[in-house]
């Protein structure tokens, strides 16, 4: 089989998960890289081999004869060079938040759908076996007609972005936003992925705890499925928590990427029952990029999760600023 080449856009602390696991691919090749920082692209290389060193992203993907491109920038960089990427015919592993605004979700999707490229994002929990347990029971209807749902995600994300000298998420410039747009993007992503629910009226309230970008945030929602639902993205804890609880008609469903005890209770039965495992096709968003490309499966994480995510994150930050309902 031909090889296919890879190139890292971005050679910081998200990248070496994917590289590790693309090195163990056969046929499988990372052959160009492109940071801004000297001591980023010294550090990669060591652990990449033999690479070519390029002087800009632009250079990379125009001249690096790369079949895909794996990107772990800053989060407002990455709308333009996931475009500057599919422009040039080369198919994308993007880091989370796939793009930062409703607007740069409809650019991208554009664009896709002219080109037909694979568009991977590194969603690590749609590949984890519980939760395609979960999505198999509601896609069943197991749990009957969704009418609530609610849950949160927790971290010492203050602390855990100082120590990892990862700064710039404190800069909107760079970043986006904060808690809700970076590790909350798993959770409002996971949302989506279980149910396939579409907002249509938010109510939030922002905590910025002194600081340039959100900490913590409360919201709730409205689902165009007449479903409501209540949820919670905190930045500050003394470890990490997150849970998503699902309640339809016929029971209710716990799932937690974190041992919080997920379980599904059926009206009838007095007791919960554990969640079985689904084992994944492939188990990680670099494995999904590669299966991807040589045309044996579609993307783990469809599109319009990454729409709805965009788009929920927009009215929730609008529903803070106008301090009122933002309807979609």
């Amino acid at each position: 089989m031909k090889e296919i080449r890879i190139g890292f856009i971005g050679c910081g602390g998200h990248s070496y998960g994917h590289l590790r696991i693309l090195k163990g691919i056969e046929n499988v090749k990372i052959t160009g890289i492109f940071d801004p920082k000297k001591e980023n692209v010294e550090k990669f290389k060591k652990e990449a081999g033999d690479v070519d060193v390029y002087k800009s992203d632009r250079e990379l993907v125009e001249k690096g004869n790369i079949d895909g491109a794996v990107i772990c920038s800053p989060h407002t960089f990455h709308a333009p060079q996931i475009k500057l990427c599919l422009k040039n015919g080369v198919h994308v592993l993007v880091e989370k938040p796939a793009v930062v605004n409703y607007r740069e979700a409809m650019e991208v999707k554009k664009i896709l759908k002219k080109t037909k490229l694979v568009f991977v994002v590194g969603y690590q929990r749609h590949y984890n076996p519980s939760f395609l347990s979960a999505k198999k029971i509601l896609d069943k209807k197991k749990l009957g007609k969704i009418v609530f749902i609610s849950g949160y995600l927790a971290q010492n994300w203050i602390e855990i972005v100082r120590n990892t000298g990862r700064i710039w998420r404190f800069n909107p410039a760079f970043s986006g936003g904060g808690q809700l747009t970076d590790s909350g993007s798993h959770f409002v992503a996971m949302l989506f992925f279980l149910t396939g629910l579409t907002p249509e009226k938010v109510c939030s309230f922002i905590d910025y705890h002194g600081m340039k970008v959100d900490i913590n945030t409360a919201f709730i929602v409205n689902f165009k499925e007449k479903v409501i639902g209540s949820f919670g993205i905190l930045g500050i804890d003394p470890s990490f928590r997150e849970a998503l609880l699902i309640w339809g008609k016929k029971g209710v469903l716990k799932i937690s990427a974190y041992g919080e005890n997920s379980y599904v209770h059926y009206y009838g039965k007095k007791e919960p029952e554990a969640i079985p495992e689904i084992p994944s096709q492939v188990n990680s968003p670099a494995e999904d990029f590669i299966e991807c490309i040589k045309g044996k499966k579609q993307p783990q994480t469809p599109f319009s999760v990454i729409e709805k995510v965009a788009l929920l994150s927009d009215k929730i930050y609008l529903s803070y600023k106008e301090k009122k309902i933002a309807k979609v």
